[in-house]
């Protein structure tokens, strides 16, 4: 009796003088503001607060950006009869924030207007997104759930019509200052010049460019370097979430979206670029009747491969025939090779490894360029094929025709295929094809959250973090499934003439906060590990490597390609892609182009379909008649 009393006492004191609305308003207001604040807190990891003494100018800013769309949104209960929709945009605002924190955990970025439309490619790995749970995730409905509590009590929705004035000037309030604290930040912070990142050949400034995004702050557009637009890509996602707020990005996105929507259409290369392109190109041979004796290829990309995962761990060898492999004569082990995917993943890759280019700068190629035509080796081949373990995945029918792949065996629609079934489809095609041939297997039972590590688990180290250990596991497995296939080939007449490529498509624990708990142990353990700093190894084993080749420099997945191009014996290949040869211990210390660069001529490149007008331009209708 005494809690409906008190609640009926609280109800007339919100009704007196129309403190209801209010109320409100500072309620939503601070649910709005404290799930923006613990959004930036897990992603960004600093809340400025020592500025206030420091930088005070750049205090008002930061919180300015967090402030302003809190007030905007929160203004409209003024004016709106029923508030539930308080509730809707609270649990908006939920999925919001939370499919930006599970798709930057998994992958160092928050989500694009490309990557919202990609989540058809999700189809059977819905259950990966469990690897990234944690208080952070369960926090934004938690604090959603004490909002409708205390709404539900309350019963917050009354209404006076003069409160449609408050409304009006508090928008107008949020939109003035916005621009004031824009046009205060654009003074101390983005008109500044700096050096380029130690590596880069261009010895000139670089300068940010930015346009205004009212009333949501600001978005950078490009970064000029040596004079030459570069763009910049999704970092302006991140700096612009840095320094405003998770809330206003969904607008900001939309309209960086408008304003470079040309972008997403195929552009055409300027004279200037085209002539920057060619530099990287060798003249193409018109002499289509031209036959080369090539070795044959049998390449596995294995799914989220680490380095350190073939190195001994806490006394026991998780990958031994991998690891064993790697030491062997005439094969080539580069254990530093950084990952250059981007939002495509595992699709990104593949392509870099086929075609020797670099992923675009923002969406997935394979989505958006899945028709191009892409340099490759599969065409030099008579018989060609993909072995793909989930049917319908990163646009993979499109990409084998793409790639140029004669052939796509996968399994049939609901079913996934385990590394055993793709290996022993590797061997089958691998022994049926002929003298000729080059086969792609995409192994994928090492994918997050690594379910079968944890189903069936062959090593257990108890004192090891769960994720951890579930990898390892998987790994495992996945190792001793390639050990058959090496042990097939190299016991066969197929070792003669056979290059045998072993890679990861991308690294996996990226985000150093997430997955902070393996950093620990690596460190307490001494396994050389740490988060959002590991490396993918690469193994090549070919009847022309001398020896064991150990190579210690840090490499690139760009390097991939030029390596293979080399191994088969393809010299006179038109494109060598944007990295060196891996056996050339002077081109690896000696490159003729900087990542940087690399990555803004690829993204050119597959934007304008280069390479099917290179084409056109020297009378030949497909790439492939260079070596039909």
């Amino acid at each position: 009796m005494q809690t409906t009393s008190a609640l009926s006492n609280l109800r007339s004191w919100l009704t007196y003088g129309n403190r209801t609305k209010w109320l409100l308003f500072i309620l939503f207001s601070l649910t709005l503001f404290i799930k923006t604040m613990v959004f930036h807190w897990t992603t960004m990891h600093s809340i400025l607060f020592s500025s206030l003494w420091k930088a005070p100018l750049a205090f008002f800013a930061f919180w300015s950006g967090k402030l302003v769309p809190v007030l905007f949104l929160s203004a409209f209960v003024f004016i709106t009869k029923r508030q539930y929709w308080t509730i809707v945009i609270n649990l908006l605002l939920d999925i919001w924030c939370i499919a930006n924190l599970f798709y930057f955990k998994a992958n160092g970025f928050f989500l694009t207007f490309d990557m919202i439309f990609m989540a058809s490619n999700m189809d059977g790995f819905w259950s990966s997104l469990q690897a990234y749970m944690g208080w952070d995730i369960m926090m934004f409905l938690f604090i959603t759930g004490i909002y409708i509590a205390i709404f539900c009590l309350t019963k917050i929705f009354s209404t006076t019509k003069r409160y449609t004035i408050i409304t009006v000037l508090m928008i107008m309030f949020a939109f003035l200052w916005a621009s004031l604290t824009n046009f205060l930040y654009q003074k101390i912070n983005y008109d500044k010049f700096g050096k380029p990142n130690k590596g880069q050949l261009v010895e000139q400034t670089t300068r940010i460019q930015y346009q205004y995004c009212f009333p949501f702050g600001n978005f950078y557009k490009d970064v000029i370097i040596g004079g030459a637009w570069l763009e910049k890509g999704d970092w302006w996602v991140k700096g612009y979430i840095n320094n405003n707020s998770i809330i206003s990005y969904f607008p900001a996105m939309l309209l960086y979206q408008i304003h470079n929507m040309e972008k997403n259409n195929t552009i055409k290369i300027s004279q200037e670029i085209e002539a920057d392109i060619k530099n990287y190109i060798k003249s193409i041979n018109h002499d289509t009747t031209k036959q080369i004796e090539q070795s044959n290829i049998i390449y596995i990309l294995v799914e989220s491969l680490e380095s350190w995962a073939l190195e001994l761990i806490e006394n026991k060898m998780m990958m031994p025939n991998l690891h064993r492999f790697a030491q062997s004569n005439q094969v080539l082990y580069a254990d530093k090779i950084i990952s250059q995917v981007r939002h495509g993943n595992s699709a990104d890759g593949q392509m870099i490894g086929v075609t020797g280019l670099l992923p675009i700068t923002s969406g997935a190629t394979c989505k958006l360029y899945g028709k191009n035509v892409y340099p490759n080796f599969a065409h030099m081949y008579s018989n060609s094929a993909i072995i793909n373990p989930s049917k319908g995945a990163w646009e993979q029918t499109q990409m084998t025709q793409s790639y140029e792949f004669l052939q796509l065996i996968e399994p049939e629609i609901g079913e996934v295929w385990r590394d055993v079934d793709v290996i022993n489809n590797v061997l089958d095609y691998s022994f049926e094809s002929g003298p000729s041939f080059c086969v792609l297997g995409i192994t994928i039972t090492s994918h997050v959250p690594f379910m079968y590590g944890v189903e069936h688990t062959m090593h257990e180290i108890e004192t090891m973090p769960q994720i951890m250990s579930a990898y390892l596991n998987c790994l495992h497995y996945t190792d001793s499934c390639i050990g058959i296939l090496v042990d097939s080939i190299l016991n066969s007449p197929l070792a003669n003439n056979t290059t045998i490529v072993i890679t990861g498509d991308h690294t996996i624990f990226r985000d150093a906060n997430t997955f902070s708990d393996m950093t620990e142990y690596a460190q307490a353990n001494d396994i050389n590990f740490q988060a959002g700093k590991t490396f993918t190894p690469l193994i090549i084993y070919s009847p022309n490597i001398q020896g064991n080749i150990h190579v210690t420099d840090t490499c690139y997945q760009m390097d991939i390609f030029p390596t293979i191009i080399h191994l088969i014996g393809a010299e006179d290949y038109y494109w060598k892609g944007f990295g060196v040869n891996l056996l050339d211990s002077v081109a690896r210390n000696n490159r003729p182009i900087t990542e940087q660069e690399a990555y803004r001529l690829s993204d050119l490149m597959i934007r304008s379909d280069y390479f099917r007008h290179y084409c056109a331009d020297t009378d030949s209708t497909n790439i492939a008649a260079y070596y039909l």
